[in-house]
């Protein structure tokens, strides 16, 4: 087992907001801060075929009682998870993204961004607005 930087360039995660979510049973919705350095504004990334979707809540701290050796404000990929084992006839992924009061487990078979929106603002409101 790895836990690894993706193979996508997202914009970087901001270490301020938390984000705002929306799960419908089968495709997952993240919208986050991005950092300066990418930019800043809101980052809205779509995650299809969502086999499980959790949010936990635990702050930066809490990362040393995670089940992977998981990093703060980055997207974590976990290669050779139990998890992906379990569901390897349809090629997930499995990604843990730490911000900081929450953490996103997602295990998903594809994700793309679908938005930076260079503006910024509440996170909620930038998905409302994605989402209508």
């Amino acid at each position: 087992m790895q836990v690894l930087r993706p193979r996508e360039a997202f914009p970087e995660l901001g270490t301020v907001a938390n984000p705002s979510v929306l799960y419908d049973g089968k495709d997952a919705y993240v919208c986050y801060e991005a950092s300066p350095q990418s930019g800043s504004g809101n980052v809205v990334l779509k995650f299809r075929d969502v086999i499980d979707f959790r949010i936990t809540p635990m702050n930066v701290e809490g990362l040393k009682g995670c089940r992977y050796p998981v990093h703060p404000w980055v997207f974590n990929e976990v290669i050779g998870g139990e998890e992906t084992t379990e569901w390897k006839v349809l090629n997930p992924r499995l990604w843990l993204i730490s911000f900081n009061d929450v953490m996103i487990e997602v295990l998903f078979e594809t994700v793309s961004l679908v938005i930076h929106d260079a503006e910024g603002g509440s996170p909620r409101e930038t998905l409302l607005g994605v989402l209508r």
